[in-house]
């Protein structure tokens, strides 16, 4: 498939698993890498067309900020097709004692600034979860937890174009939750934005046009 065309299919492919979403990018990406205005064209291409998929602001993000666009692309795909979260989630609930309710989980689509973008139902059900005493566990996998600037971009996109599409999430605080699920394990809520997945590329924060 023709680069151009794997953007375009990036571009109509909302609500597609991000597994897709980043394996086609990355795809498209490294053929710009002779070519670097247009790969930072590319990446605010895929990012305003994707906003709420927090990978793909990740993976657009370590291509603009690495030397090697091939090779980050490659080491990013690889690091995102081997997430170990899941395992981690696991291995955290198999601990949980036997008089211990299963947290309510909530996956990620982004975070970052203290902030988390999820599911609008779930945006609603857990303050109420929290409020009832009930245990939250944020999931955040792989190329989820942004930088405070990248998520505040993220967010200021959002709000600027107004899609209905948008209110199938909701932004919640993540403050208050009980833990967050990440590639290293459990972690408490307050240490989840001192290591971002990917350094901040400001590249980013301009609409595509």
């Amino acid at each position: 498939m023709h680069p151009i065309e794997r953007l375009r299919y990036v571009a109509r492919s909302r609500g597609a698993p991000p597994e897709v979403l980043v394996g086609e990018s990355a795809a498209a990406l490294v053929s710009f890498r002779g070519d670097p205005a247009g790969m930072v064209a590319a990446c605010r291409r895929i990012v305003d067309r994707q906003l709420e998929c927090g990978p793909l602001w990740w993976l657009c993000s370590r291509i603009l900020c690495g030397l090697d666009p091939l090779a980050d692309a490659r080491d990013a795909m690889a690091e995102f097709e081997t997430d170990p979260t899941p395992g981690r989630l696991a291995a955290a609930l198999d601990a949980l004692g036997p008089d211990e309710p299963v947290p309510y989980l909530v996956p990620v689509l982004a975070a970052g600034g203290g902030r988390a973008l999820v599911d609008a139902d779930d945006a609603v059900a857990v303050p109420d979860a929290l409020a009832r005493g009930e245990a939250v566990w944020l999931v955040a996998g792989v190329g989820r937890v942004l930088p405070a600037e990248t998520f505040a971009a993220l967010e200021r996109r959002r709000d600027q174009r107004g899609d209905p599409y948008d209110e199938q999430y909701g932004v919640i605080a993540v403050d208050p939750v009980t833990a967050v699920v990440r590639p290293g394990g459990v972690l408490a809520a307050a240490r989840v934005d001192r290591s971002p997945d990917c350094a901040v590329a400001a590249e980013l924060f301009r609409l595509a046009g």
